[in-house]
């Protein structure tokens, strides 16, 4: 028959211990090495979650920014593309401010460039005329101070 740690042993007089001793000795429980092990255990689990957040944050906002980076210069790649079609040229332009992200604890600048190339493409015996823009944007992570980029191109046949 199992002992129920809840109650007392039957019988305290024969044991040649005292009552406050037998009744520790009779009783279950943990030893301190499993409260250690498991303590550090739950420490580690702890630090665990608490690296993965962090680094999760980071990296959500760090991706926030890209997207942002390269819609804009979608947006500005379109908006070349427009103006091509409506007066026949395109305005290529260098390190044009722009603002990537703001909140109120940070604000992230960057720059926009346009450049325009001609090239021609040589497929099945036949010679085809694009003419390519390169667009980028760049800005400096206020985090890691390291700065990023996005570089598109965009080819328009003649």
């Amino acid at each position: 028959m199992p002992k129920d740690i809840y109650i007392l042993p039957e019988n305290n007089k024969t044991k040649k211990a005292n009552g406050v001793f037998g009744l520790l000795s009779s009783q279950g429980g943990y030893s301190l090495a499993e409260v250690l092990v498991v303590a550090i255990v739950m420490a580690v689990m702890i630090i665990t979650i608490y690296i993965g957040i962090m680094y999760a944050d980071r990296q959500v906002t760090k991706n926030y920014r890209h997207r942002v980076a390269t819609l804009m210069l979608t947006g500005e790649l379109e908006k070349q593309y427009t103006l091509y079609m409506k007066e026949g040229i395109f305005r290529p332009f260098t390190n044009m401010p722009v603002i990537i992200e703001q909140t109120d604890e940070v604000t992230v600048n960057g720059t926009i460039s346009i450049s325009v190339g001609k090239d021609r493409e040589n497929y099945m015996s036949g010679n085809y005329d694009f003419t390519y823009l390169i667009g980028e944007i760049r800005w400096i992570d206020p985090a890691t101070e390291k700065e990023h980029y996005v570089r598109l191109r965009e080819d328009f046949y003649e």
